[in-house]
């Protein structure tokens, strides 16, 4: 009659919601509960008293998983986790993680403890997220180079009659005050056609991205350039910046003249927003084995709710004087590094971008400036 604790210890294993099966030395199952027979696809008196290779190696398709169960045997293995595909009887397959390890003790006792994870359907959904992330940014991308060309197209007509109003309004001006004649309309028309050539200029940057020159540098280099550009702006604008830097330390393989002049549009839009004149730049992030996360955030008025969605969209500005291309032209040169770059969640107060900056090159898309964006 069985003890107190062997049935306790049974219906333990046996209501475990994973499965969990116990190998001898020999190679044989001596334990194997519903859950791990489920996954299997035999029953447990199939899987009792039976080998590793009389059940698995007979199928090519498993050969790496009873390869793992004999790497544990023979090497005594502590604490091995796999992932590995698993080809049931009736021949569909399965995404399984095993966590195997060796159990020390007297030769007799001696074997292998396994826990079954069937991880499929979490992995159907991972391949699903994956080709919705893929087919969004080819939507992103595809839309970019729409964009490019047609920025193209408009600053290439625009450009010479924009030149054009603005020196037949000059000459108009001094044709008037010659003859004594007051009137402010040439005046209008001359800032109307700077404003006019200044925003044909910006698209013009937009439409000129061509090939990535890829080169190593440092984060802290590329962080450096982006933070004297703006500091230029800044007196431009009568602003003083306060830097609070805690970046870390990172070597890329990125296009650095491109990736200074993202960083810069997103300080730049910070000292161009501001409602006041010392604007607070925070500049934070975290390395991660093949990216690094980058934070940059400002203590001005936000973001309002309406303009959100939009402000990667080229041409959108919430002031009249805006062109409207900065936060694009950031957008497509993080993208062309197969990085991104996202407005997050809404303050109290200031705007936040998270930024994703892969360390090396991974099949860059092959559009971005030869030239920086200055």
């Amino acid at each position: 009659m069985a003890s107190l604790s062997e049935i306790i210890s049974r219906n333990v294993v046996d209501s475990l919601p994973v499965g969990l099966l116990i190998v001898d030395q020999r190679g044989n199952f001596v334990t194997a509960n519903p859950a791990a027979a489920a996954i299997l696809g035999f029953s447990q008196e199939e899987l009792l008293g039976r080998g590793l290779g009389e059940l698995f190696f007979t199928n090519d398709a498993n050969y790496r998983f009873g390869q793992v169960l004999v790497d544990v045997i023979q090497k005594e293995l502590v604490g091995l986790c796999r992932e590995v595909p698993y080809h049931r009887p009736e021949g569909d397959e399965r995404q399984l993680s095993i966590i195997s390890s060796y159990l020390h003790g007297e030769a007799a006792q001696a074997g292998v403890v396994i826990i079954l994870h069937d991880m499929t359907e979490l992995a159907r959904v991972k391949r699903r997220e994956t080709e919705i992330l893929m087919e969004v940014n080819k939507a992103q991308e595809d839309k970019i180079r729409s964009l490019s060309r047609l920025a193209a197209s408009v600053a290439h007509q625009i450009r010479n009659p924009a030149a054009a109003i603005g020196g037949f309004a000059a000459r108009l001006e001094k044709f008037l005050t010659a003859h004594d004649l007051d009137s402010a309309y040439p005046g209008i028309i001359i800032d109307e056609a700077k404003r006019l050539e200044s925003l044909v200029a910006t698209v013009g940057r937009f439409a000129a991205l061509s090939r990535l020159h890829l080169a190593p540098t440092s984060l802290a280099d590329i962080l450096d350039r982006a933070r004297r550009q703006a500091e230029t702006r800044a007196d431009a604008l009568g602003r003083t910046v306060l830097w609070q830097e805690t970046a870390p330390e990172a070597e890329l393989v990125v296009d650095p003249d491109l990736l200074a002049a993202a960083l810069t549009e997103l300080f730049q839009n910070a000292l161009e927003y501001a409602d006041r004149d010392r604007v607070t730049i925070r500049v934070s992030g975290s390395l991660a084995p093949e990216h690094v996360h980058l934070q940059v955030a400002d203590d001005g008025p936000g973001i309002a709710a309406a303009d959100r969605p939009h402000i990667f969209d080229p041409f959108y500005s919430s002031r009249p004087e805006g062109a409207g291309m900065g936060l694009a032209l950031a957008q497509e040169i993080l993208i062309e590094h197969k990085g991104s770059i996202a407005l997050a969640p809404g303050a109290d107060r200031g705007a936040r971008f998270d930024l994703v900056i892969p360390l090396f090159p991974r099949q860059p898309a092959g559009t971005a400036a030869a030239s920086p964006l200055s």
